[in-house]
């Protein structure tokens, strides 16, 4: 059986299965093919409204997009195409893409396949594919950019730090990863990571200025466009929590944003710890897991980075060659927290018209279990990798091509799943 034979293979029963719950999730329907991709619908939207030369950040309608620039610029070639095929394309792809992704931190062959199709039917990957939402293609960016693993190219196509770069200009929360690639003194990468990140949001304001000057001057005076919406139960968010709790204010606001950017720092600091051990893959899962909660908007289906964060940490339980890296009790505490989010404990809670507001302490310990189990987690990953000794890892030379983060010395790596 030849590769692509043999890579067609594992493919074909995630697609299958991606295809059927992204047609009938939402009460959509497969035969004839009708999803309710709402989403992607907004992305699609403010791509013609763009080519019409007016402000898609004022769409019409309840729904209104909320992205970079550069998202709604890479969004006008797909509407030159039918909107099945849309549809049917991006959901084939965000497929690929998680598999990309699961392939890169371990997994292959029937269990690579088989591992994929069991993630398709958590509720948040559910809703990710069946809104036709973004969040897989930007865990995928990121993961298939900085860590280290076998690829489908015998070579990188563009410099380590672009692909990271782009996410962060299609949602700004993948930005955190510049802080971490600096911190790690991957700097020939953290340079192309700003420099294709200033190229791209100046590309997205030349395509675009008037609607470019909106959103970058509304964001630096803190509006995210969500408006009261943003005490909505699926916002798991440190930013949520505090004003569930607290209410609308502008202390409020202000403690909720000194949180968020006190667990970024935590989760950097947990990022940076396991890289130097040579961990990349935890790192950057552990990186994902901080910008969830650090970011003022996290709905549950942006929580896709606990797919990869459990493929890593159920690796290093099972008994397979090679010793585990991992303390037993971190691993647990780690899906502990992947499995709350996945289950939802919390959903049925009463919600929307802002009843959130209205919770009494035992609802909002309840809903904030997301942000304390994910802080311990974060917490735990610095005390156990602060116990061991860091590796020292080389600083590239310069005139030198860095092709992955991984460092150069040799380093004990996950142990990965054998067919």
């Amino acid at each position: 059986m030849t590769r692509a034979v043999r890579a067609a293979a594992v493919c074909l029963l995630p697609v299958i299965t991606g295809l059927w719950v992204a047609g009938t999730e939402f009460g959509g329907r497969l035969v004839p093919w009708r999803p309710a991709m709402v989403d992607l619908g907004v992305y699609l939207e403010a791509a013609r409204v763009l080519l019409a030369g007016g402000d898609f950040y004022a769409l019409a309608g309840r729904l209104q997009f909320l992205y970079p620039p550069l998202a709604a610029v890479l969004s006008v070639p797909l509407t030159l195409l039918p909107t099945a095929a849309v549809e049917i394309g991006w959901t084939v792809a965000g497929v690929l893409a998680l598999l990309a992704v699961l392939h890169r931190v371990g997994l292959r062959g029937w269990v690579l396949s088989l591992a994929t199709t069991a993630s398709l039917f958590v509720e948040l990957v559910r809703q990710t594919l069946g809104f036709g939402q973004v969040g897989i293609f930007l865990v995928a960016l990121v993961v298939l950019d900085l860590v280290p693993g076998p690829r489908v190219l015998a070579r990188r196509v563009l410099p380590e730090g672009f692909w990271t770069a782009l996410a962060a200009c299609i949602k700004l929360t993948p930005a955190f990863f510049l802080v971490y690639l600096l911190l790690v003194r991957r700097r020939r990468a953290f340079v192309t990571a700003v420099v294709s990140a200033v190229a791209l949001t100046l590309l997205a304001a030349v395509v675009a200025p008037r609607q470019s000057y909106g959103f970058w001057t509304r964001l630096a005076h803190g509006d995210t466009g969500l408006g009261g919406s943003i005490v909505y139960f699926t916002n798991q968010s440190v930013l949520a929590d505090v004003i569930r709790v607290l209410g609308f204010s502008t202390g409020a606001t202000l403690l909720g944003l000194a949180l968020s950017a006190a667990v970024a720092a935590l989760g950097v600091w947990a990022a940076v710890l396991w890289h130097r051990r040579g961990e990349v893959a935890l790192a950057v899962m552990l990186g994902g897991v901080a910008t969830l909660l650090a970011s003022p908007v996290s709905w549950l289906h942006h929580f896709v980075w606990v797919v990869p964060l459990a493929v890593v940490l159920v690796l290093d339980l099972l008994p397979l060659p090679g010793p585990a890296r991992l303390p037993q009790w971190f691993s647990v505490l780690g899906l502990l927290f992947c499995g709350w989010v996945a289950v939802e404990p919390f959903k049925n809670l009463p919600n929307s018209g802002d009843v959130e507001l209205t919770w009494n302490a035992g609802q909002n310990l309840l809903a904030s279990g997301t942000l304390l189990i994910g802080v311990v987690f974060l917490g735990a990953a610095v005390v156990v990798a602060r116990r061991r000794t860091p590796l020292e890892l080389p600083t590239p030379q310069a005139g030198t091509t860095v092709e992955s983060s991984a460092p150069r010395t040799p380093a004990p790596t996950l142990r990965e799943a054998r067919p």
